[in-house]
């Protein structure tokens, strides 16, 4: 195959130069503009034509320049009545040179073997014909659905995926709508719920109140308190606050001093780590003295030995941290060389029950690696709902000893019963009254 290129100032010029160069059964390989003089840019636009040949061309020899027809530029050729054929044209029907080649290259029929698309069959693409058929029923089911609308039909109320009903429960059921209300968590309101069923099935008729005290014993029946501190200690008790920042720990501390203090007297000791937190151990230097008590300033773990040891005739020692981040591993570590086991020290977790119950669960996971004897959470006055203290205490076994619900010393305090808490997770006011 002879290749070769044409310019020409337009295409029916390059077309002319072409068919007299190459004859008539050239080949069109490609057209493009080219400008030029100086970069290529400031010259005129010529149009450069790229054509071919069979080997059989023989340079030199003027090709025959066949009759014309009426029309200028078209032509009668073997390759002329050949793509006519092709078309489904009559022979004697006139086209010009390049209708053939725009029809050539839109239905490729150099190549032999091609065939008309046909579309797809069933038998040849069986998952496409049956994804088809889905979406026709997909479709139907959705007008159906815009007719009942349009004709006024009921409506189900649509529920957002995220406040669903988990899997395997009933929407239906009006207990778990009602736990859900406090915010109890779906999970834990099903456990409520299987536990009242008997009750509420055998009962004909249930006023809410009584509801509300079926509801009350079966939460009380999830609880475990432990009435820290409710007698006279028998021999040395060492307590201390552990937590996450801002949970209110030292005033907790001063409160459970002066509540032991109005209930049981005794002497008791305070032991501070906080010395981080800027005032930290002035303010419970402050507490000691408006109560008489004597405080003494731990820096080092070394010196936690000693500070006990001093105190070592007291009833009651009470030990105040710092806060520390859940998230800073190495933080609790140090917080652990502090209060070591061996110093039998009852360490209480303490929480805010402001916080995100997802954030609660990775403190008392973190914090765990000291060993944990009781929960305490603080702030259940700035709370709405209370339903995030059955959700956390279902997941972990540890009893609650305090509540706080306020900053008042020692008035704002609680030491809670199982049916107290029950009474303030159900409480319809949002809001629990002070102790």
């Amino acid at each position: 195959m002879q290749v070769k290129v044409f310019e020409a100032k337009d295409m029916a010029t390059g077309l002319k130069m072409v068919k007299e160069a190459l004859g008539p059964d050239a080949l069109i390989l490609s057209t493009r503009t080219i400008r030029g003089g100086k970069f290529g840019m400031l010259g005129k636009p010529m149009m450069e034509i790229t054509a071919a040949v069979d080997n059989g061309w023989q340079p030199g020899k003027p090709t025959p320049r066949p009759p014309q027809t009426e029309e200028a530029g078209q032509w009668p050729s073997p390759r002329l009545e050949r793509a006519q054929q092709i078309q489904g044209l009559p022979p004697q029907e006139e086209i010009t040179y390049q209708e053939i080649w725009d029809r050539r290259r839109e239905e490729r029929t150099d190549f032999p073997d091609a065939k008309p698309y046909q579309g797809y069959t069933g038998q040849e693409q069986p998952d496409l014909q049956r994804e088809l058929a889905e979406l026709r029923t997909m479709v139907k089911g959705l007008s159906s659905r815009l007719t009942e609308f349009d004709m006024g039909a009921p409506q189900r109320p649509y529920i957002e995926p995220e406040f669903a009903a988990p899997v395997g429960t009933t929407a239906t059921d009006p207990v778990v709508g009602l736990l859900t209300g406090y915010g109890i968590s779906p999970e834990t309101a099903q456990v409520v719920s299987r536990f009242t069923r008997d009750t509420i099935e055998k009962s004909q008729t249930l006023s809410r109140s009584d509801l509300r005290r079926v509801l009350k014993d079966a939460i009380a029946r999830l609880f475990t308190t432990r009435a820290l501190l409710d007698s006279p200690c028998n021999g040395q008790r060492r307590i201390s606050l552990i937590g996450p920042t801002g949970v209110g720990k030292t005033t907790t501390l001063a409160k459970i001093a002066a509540h032991y203090l109005s209930r049981h007297g005794g002497r008791i000791g305070l032991i501070t780590i906080d010395t981080y937190r800027i005032a930290a151990v002035e303010q419970l230097k402050v507490y000691g003295e408006i109560m008489r008590l004597p405080l003494e300033v731990v820096i080092k773990p070394q010196d936690m030995e000693r500070a006990l040891d001093k105190f070592r005739d007291l009833d009651l020692v009470l030990i105040d941290t710092a806060g520390r981040s859940p998230r800073s591993g190495l933080d609790i570590q140090e917080l652990a060389a502090f209060l070591h086991p061996r110093l039998g020290i009852e360490n209480n977790l303490m929480l805010s029950a402001v916080t995100r119950e997802r954030e609660i669960e990775e403190s008392i996971r973190r914090f765990s690696l000291l060993p944990i004897s009781n929960f305490i959470f603080s702030k259940i006055d700035e709370c709405d709902q209370l339903g995030v203290l059955l959700n956390v205490h279902y997941k972990n076994d540890t009893p609650i000893s305090f509540l706080t619900n306020g900053q008042r010393v020692p008035e704002d305090l609680l030491n809670p019963s199982p049916a107290d808490i029950a009474e303030l997770i159900l409480n319809d006011h949002g809001y629990p009254t002070h102790g």
